[in-house]
């Protein structure tokens, strides 16, 4: 069990840090956008849309990530004057909740993106880029979330002593 739940930890850090990376050309093409608007007054069509796009891969699939080191909002205050056992027990709960909402989240994304990627959907502009591939990135997100939290919940009994914990560097 805790190899499949290092298998998870490993994919959910591994396409966090990935989807991190896009970040780089978001910059590059906002800087390219400017250089364009302000230098050569010939502004884009395609330069919004593409950061927005690149924006939504890079939320989305960053949420395994932050779940799997603690970095999503907590009500630390409630939990600060609980044993661990109770700590845990409430981190336990708050997960299966979680669970719950990304099932469904899972589910109507799904179907969403299964609609986009049979009708081939675009953005209404004048660019009209596919849209499919970032309804696509939402139901993989839900899953690796969904994965994650499962294997937070199995760690928390299988393995407590590295059950979720707040990352330092993370402002509470």
């Amino acid at each position: 069990m805790r190899q499949l739940c290092d298998a998870i930890d490993r994919l959910n850090d591994w396409v966090g840090r990935l989807a991190a990376l896009l970040i780089l050309p978001s910059l590059l093409i906002t800087m390219i956008e400017v250089v364009a608007r302000y230098a050569f007054n010939s502004p884009t069509v395609w330069v919004n849309e593409s950061v927005q796009i690149l924006f939504g891969f890079y939320f989305l699939l960053g949420g395994g990530y932050t779940l799997l080191h603690g970095g999503h909002v907590r009500v630390d205050l409630l939990l600060l004057g609980l044993k661990p056992r109770a700590r845990r027990r409430a981190d336990v709960i708050g997960l299966v909740v979680t669970i719950f909402y990304l099932a469904v989240l899972l589910w109507f994304t799904g179907e969403q993106a299964l609609d986009a990627i049979t009708s081939r959907e675009r953005a209404e502009s004048p660019w009209a880029p596919y849209i499919f591939p970032v309804l696509t990135a939402a139901p993989v997100a839900a899953a690796l979330m969904l994965l994650q939290a499962a294997s937070l919940i199995v760690r928390a009994y299988v393995d407590p002593a590295h059950a979720v914990k707040p990352d330092n560097d993370v402002v509470a």
